[in-house]
């Protein structure tokens, strides 16, 4: 029988300098907070949760290195081969912010045109210089350095979630692939 981590990989996929590079184009976009989404319909958490945004340019410089770790991942795993990609969301976790357990079924990325359900969750880290905002699989700690990308399935049996933060502010990305 298979342990469920061995169906987890962490890559480093970017340099501490691309990263601080990163976070300083996203100080100049807005920030929205994150909503949950239930049936097509914005519903918004009384959970206190973080702020995300999108921006195109940074999207479109890092998805080289995701697909490669796919890639990477795929040769591993044949089972989880995947072709499509949802846009890469941008992350902010604040003092006091988190966000719960849960799994990434998440139907709200398809308008049906795509339809389906992500295969595989990517979970990377832009910085590490805060306290707090562990990220929690399954029930343990994933230790992640700044740059480091986490890559699991995105099915019931890998619930996570980031601890709140204490001091400092986090940024992140995520990304599902079908």
């Amino acid at each position: 029988m298979n342990d469920l981590f061995d169906y987890v990989l962490v890559g480093n996929l970017f340099t501490h300098e691309e990263c601080q590079q990163y976070i300083k184009q996203l100080g100049i976009r807005r920030w929205n907070s994150h909503k949950w989404y239930d049936n097509a319909e914005s519903k918004v958490s009384n959970h206190k949760d973080f702020s995300v945004t999108y921006d195109i340019t940074l999207q479109n410089e890092m998805f080289k290195r995701v697909v490669k770790l796919n890639e990477e991942y795929v040769t591993k795993h044949r089972e989880a081969f995947t072709t499509q990609y949802s846009g890469i969301r941008f992350n902010r976790y604040q003092i006091g912010e988190s966000i719960v357990n849960h799994t990434d079924h998440i139907n709200a990325l398809f308008d049906g045109t795509k339809k389906g359900i992500p295969v595989l969750s990517y979970v990377g880290v832009l910085n590490d210089d805060y306290d707090g905002g562990e990220f929690m699989l399954c029930g343990e700690q994933i230790p992640l350095k700044t740059g480091d990308c986490v890559v699991f399935p995105s099915i019931f049996l890998y619930p996570h979630e980031v601890k709140p933060i204490v001091n400092g502010t986090r940024y992140s990305w995520v990304t599902w692939s079908w």
